[in-house]
């Protein structure tokens, strides 16, 4: 193991120990068994009928769990001899898994357990065989197209094979796809939200200053350069024209560069991960606990779960996240719901180091019906954010401006991997109304700025009973100037 890596175990496990005691009393970590001999490297997953899930390996298999919700399920094998399956969805009665080279239906029309066809649903995009290459889905969205989410290539050079790289796939239901954004570097976790419109998460890395939430539509940019080549072709959806500009902030990136487009959400690196994965939107309408509608992010690096709260702002989503859970066995890379509403965490560290004891296995994420003390919401408003809470507030410590800190900050635009915060600014936040149902506050804050992530620090709050917030922690990023008092309100929550 690196140093540098050796150095982050030490200082995340002193920080974690405590919170992933206190989390525990609200969301229990279950390890699920499995046979020995089964290199549970799980990189897809899938709910089935009967208390099923479907299991797709990094080897290459799909494996079938009966009974998970009992603690003890029975592993039978469904299909094998896959090409990296990366990605599992069950719909209308079949699997669907994204191999490197296409998109694959898989049937048992026997109805023995085992899969006997193995049908081309997509093809077509570019494969080199460069170890990169990874293809991730599909996502399927709210008309019943499927999303495909392709890794740029590494190496210098172009390659006539390697075409669509970098971009993301629609297809529809006859086979057809259609190139619909560009600009991933590793996009390792593709997903809807309730309303079925679809995102997905990037690495850390060449003109990724930090892993990004992206919400996926037609002739976005997301910043990867080495999509660029492809926008010549038949297809594709925008154009970049020139080299791209220098010395630019993403903020300004933004501004400058016609498509390219900010992402949702940025995770600040480390102190919301270091590679994000899998998405999960929580539609268990309660089972899980009081965030129903919002989105669930696996960490890879650093082996937790983060939450995301999303909004609609001028048509745009925009939004804020947290940490949610630490301390899981390896690296999270797909997450899914069981039948009762827990949330089941496919995991393996294959390739990369991660936090943990472990380099691949199951947990199962439990709510333990207590309502934690966390901020649920925080919402953009012209003059500041406001921040709904999980349970009634103290109102001395809620109106206090001094239990909140914030500043502000972006991130550079280049080619080097990654980028440290840049362009930093404290904030003052001029007063906090709370509302009568002891729930909701109103910060009011001066130099809120376009662009950039809010962090917000509420160490100073309390609950009824004194207790503090179990993540105190919020990072908004701002898609629209939120500072002008005298427009006209701009926020039209679109709440999922």
């Amino acid at each position: 193991m690196a140093l540098a890596m050796k150095k982050l175990v030490i200082i995340t496990l002193l920080g974690v120990a405590g919170a992933t005691a206190a989390e525990n009393d609200y969301y229990k970590l279950i390890s699920v068994p499995f046979p020995k001999d089964l290199k549970l490297e799980i990189s897809g997953m899938a709910t089935l009928p009967e208390d099923r899930m479907a299991l797709a390996i990094r080897k290459g298999e799909i494996w079938i769990a009966k009974g998970l919700s009992g603690g003890k399920p029975v592993y039978t094998k469904f299909a094998s001899g896959l090409h990296e399956p990366l990605g599992l969805a069950y719909h209308k009665g079949n699997l669907y898994t994204v191999q490197r080279t296409e998109l694959t239906r898989l049937r048992d029309t026997d109805n023995d357990g085992r899969a006997d066809e193995y049908l081309t649903q997509a093809k077509g995009w570019g494969v080199t065989g460069n170890y990169h290459e990874y293809a991730y889905g599909p996502a399927i969205d709210h008309a019943g197209n499927m999303w495909v989410a392709l890794n740029c290539s590494i190496g210098k050079g172009s390659n006539p094979n390697n075409q669509w790289r970098g971009w993301s796939l629609r297809v529809k239901p006859d086979g057809s796809w259609t190139p619909m954004s560009g600009g991933f570097r590793s996009p390792s976790g593709i997903g809807t939200n309730l309303a079925g419109d679809v995102f997905a998460t990037d690495q850390q890395g060449n003109w990724f200053p930090t892993s990004p939430l992206i919400h996926l539509k037609r002739g976005a940019f997301h910043g990867h350069a080495d999509s660029l080549p492809f926008t010549q072709l038949p297809g594709a959806t925008f154009k970049v024209d020139g080299d791209l500009p220098r010395n630019l902030t993403v903020t300004q990136a933004a501004k400058r560069i016609g498509a390219y487009q900010l992402p949702a959400v940025w995770f600040p690196y480390r102190k919301m991960g270091m590679s994000t994965t899998d998405i999960l939107a929580d539609s268990t309408q309660g089972k899980f606990g009081p965030f129903a509608g919002q989105i669930f992010c696996g960490e890879f690096t650093m082996s937790f779960v983060s939450r995301v709260f999303l909004e609609k702002v001028e048509g745009e989503y925009q939004g804020v996240c947290f940490r949610f859970r630490d301390g899981l066995d390896c690296a999270a890379l797909r997450l899914q719901w069981g039948v009762d509403g827990s949330m089941y965490i496919g995991q393996s560290n294959r390739g990369w180091n991660s936090l943990g004891t472990k380099s691949y296995g199951l947990q199962r994420l439990q709510w333990a019906g207590k309502v934690p003390f966390e901020i649920k919401t925080m919402s953009a408003h012209p003059n500041g954010f406001v921040l709904t809470f999980t349970r009634p507030v103290n109102p001395k410590t809620a109106t206090n401006p001094k239990s909140y800190v914030l500043s502000s900050y972006t991130y550079p635009y280049h080619s080097k991997y990654g980028g440290e915060e840049t362009d930093v600014k404290a904030l003052t936040v001029k007063s906090a109304t709370l509302d009568a149902g002891k729930k909701l506050v109103h910060l009011k804050i001066d130099g809120l700025r376009t662009g950039y992530v809010h962090e917000l620090h509420a160490d100073g709050i309390r609950d009824l009973k004194g207790q503090p917030l179990l993540h105190k922690a919020a990072y908004y990023l701002s898609l629209i100037h939120i500072s002008e008092p005298t427009r006209p309100r701009l926020i039209s929550y679109a709440v999922f």
